[in-house]
């Protein structure tokens, strides 16, 4: 456990070839004309233990780099003399020990010099600079082999010169394939899930010394937000502490295909003894879910934090931070305008015990408070939270919630609350009394605090954390 309270825990988630190069399918369109030109395309090879309950990454992870010089055949002044592969948005670093050192070939045979360079400021390993090369004649593939530190998301670049020591002539990077969603090249990411999780499943994800990469010890809670649990879920869990102000970025997919509405836990362990701050929505409005930020969106899409003090998670029978769980089911259906349900809280339907007026429920995605139980006659508020009401069918379970509803408008001269960025940047409101954008008065949480940090005796402090929105954790200073 010492090992676990000394990082990140989490109590809780081809290679795109270029053209020429064998077996593969070439990313993007032909040259642009220009003597000076390359592509990139990064190819993660992450492997999974299958052994254990769920699946779960094998860390250090294998990652490939192809970097092919567009120039015309036998054009010797545009020959590629070394290069640099950068990190431009991190979620993993580099790793490096004895068995695991970075190497390049071109038509297999060893080509260049290759040597990982740690961030002055952080000292994260965020580059690879490969010297020396064997010139790399037109048409021709460098392939550059790492691993880095474990699961996560990462977007790459890099600077191609003609020199052999990153001097000379630079190349322009073309046939980048851009998502039209994002707006992002997708062959310079590399989205390394760290495993899939079925509801009531956690998995322990090795922490790795060397390149000081968090533990993730994972788990999805028994159900959906909605009470329903379909199929299992990937999960990626970016580690940004190193390398973007003391963040965390936890993502699972949320198409109309996958499980939007899992629930997640897991615990932040930090020499920092201050409740973390969480976001759940961009600057801009955005659901802040995304693996990048859109390039596109001006100013820069960031996380909007919140203080995690005012996200404490409702208490359910007494206890900080249950997971969602049934009371019962509807046994008559509901419209969208009825201030009574009528609720079966037989065993076989009832996880929970109903607890005290007033407390709070949701069904399907909408939010109610109940104020009276008469035996399975429920009164209830409705819509609540900013939430939208719906017709219920008979059978819809009726599911607690951890998740809080943020403080309503203050009457002054107190202060309103204020989301930030995570440099500590302040988003004011247009007015005193408006809500703090992105956010509104009111409304429910996406993520919630579960009591306060612990004292590990060690240094560190755990704080545990419920996200039901693809949330980020800020655990610096700020």
């Amino acid at each position: 456990m010492n090992g676990i309270r000394k990082s990140l825990q989490f109590t809780i988630l081809l290679v795109f070839a270029v053209l020429s190069l064998p077996g593969f399918a070439a990313k993007g369109g032909g040259s642009n004309g220009t003597d000076k030109a390359y592509s990139l395309v990064m190819d993660e090879q992450a492997e999974y233990d299958t052994s254990g309950p769920a699946p779960k990454v094998i860390a250090p992870v294998k990652v490939q780099a192809f970097l092919k010089n567009e120039a015309p055949p036998s054009t010797s002044a545009s020959n590629i003399g070394s290069f640099e592969l950068l990190i431009t948005n991190p979620g993993v670093t580099i790793f490096v020990d004895a068995d695991h050192r970075p190497s390049g070939a071109t038509n297999g045979v060893v080509n260049g010099t290759p040597i990982v360079v740690a961030d002055p400021t952080t000292n994260a390993n965020t580059r690879i600079v490969v010297n020396n090369m064997s010139p790399l004649k037109g048409k021709e593939i460098y392939v550059l082999t790492f691993w880095v530190t474990s699961c996560g998301d990462a977007l790459w670049d890099a600077n191609v010169r003609t020199g052999a020591s990153l001097s000379g002539d630079t190349f322009t990077r073309i046939n980048d394939n851009i998502d039209s969603s994002t707006h992002l090249a997708t062959n310079l990411q590399t989205l390394i899930s760290c495993g899939t999780l079925d509801c009531g499943e956690s998995i322990d994800l090795v922490n790795d010394e060397a390149s000081q990469t968090p533990e993730l010890v994972v788990a999805r809670g028994p159900y959906n937000s909605d009470g329903t649990c379909g199929a299992g879920s990937t999960f990626y869990a970016s580690n940004k502490l190193l390398t973007a102000q003391g963040q965390v970025h936890f993502r699972w997919p949320v198409g109309s295909a996958d499980q939007p509405l899992a629930v997640w836990t897991y615990q932040v362990v930090s020499a920092n003894s201050a409740v973390p701050k969480l976001a759940w929505l961009n600057n801009d409005g955005s659901k802040a879910s995304a693996a990048f930020p859109d390039p596109t969106v001006q100013p820069p899409q960031q996380p909007a934090y919140l203080d995690g003090s005012i996200l404490q998670c409702q208490f359910t029978n007494g206890q900080p931070g249950v997971l969602p769980a049934p009371y019962g089911v509807l046994s008559a259906n509901a419209n969208i305008n009825a201030n009574t349900i009528k609720v079966n809280t037989s065993p076989q339907n009832a996880v929970l015990p109903t607890p005290s007026t007033p407390f709070d429920i949701v069904i399907g995605t909408e939010r109610m408070r109940v104020t009276v139980v008469q035996g399975t006659t429920w009164t209830v508020t409705r819509p609540t939270g900013g939430t939208s009401g719906a017709p219920h069918s008979s059978g819809s379970k009726v599911m607690s919630t951890p998740l809080p509803l943020l403080p309503d408008a203050p009457v002054p001269p107190t202060a309103p609350f204020k989301a930030t960025l995570a440099d500590g940047t302040v988003l004011d409101a247009p007015t005193y009394s408006a809500a703090p954008f992105p956010y509104t008065f009111g409304k429910q949480a996406q993520m919630c605090v579960v009591g306060t940090p612990s004292p590990n005796g060690d240094g560190t402090y755990s704080t545990t954390i419920m996200d039901l929105s693809d949330g980020w954790v800020r655990i610096g200073n700020f």
